[in-house]
């Protein structure tokens, strides 16, 4: 489905890539999960909130925006910020009020981190 991310297939590459298994990606992300979750996540099953997003970056070395950014197939440099209004706010409202704040959150980190447009 175009516009939709597909974040299963990046948790398992880089599950695969730090070679651990399902059980390992739960127990070191500390989530209090089975590891049947990570496989239902892998496959597209279901999705993992923002919170477990951010704590499988922490595992797998990386960062939820990049993991994001991978899980939309491609970079979203250069792409005009018109054209991510209607993704940005779909995904948006589809999160718990929970996960929006936490997502504001990671927003204003970002933008504190790198001034815009350098």
């Amino acid at each position: 489905m175009a516009g939709t991310l597909q974040i299963g297939p990046v948790i398992r590459r880089l599950r695969e890539r730090w070679r651990l298994t399902q059980q390992d990606v739960v127990e070191y992300a500390r989530l209090e999960r089975s590891s049947s979750y990570i496989s239902s996540i892998e496959t597209g099953k279901t999705s993992p909130t923002l919170a477990e997003l951010e704590a499988l970056a922490v595992v797998f070395r990386t960062t939820l925006f990049e993991m994001i950014r991978e899980a939309g197939g491609g970079s979203a440099e250069g792409a005009p910020a018109d054209d991510l209004t209607p993704q940005l706010n779909a995904l948006f409202r589809e999160l718990s009020p929970e996960d929006q704040e936490l997502a504001l959150e990671i927003l204003r980190l970002l933008a504190r981190r790198k001034p815009a447009g350098a």
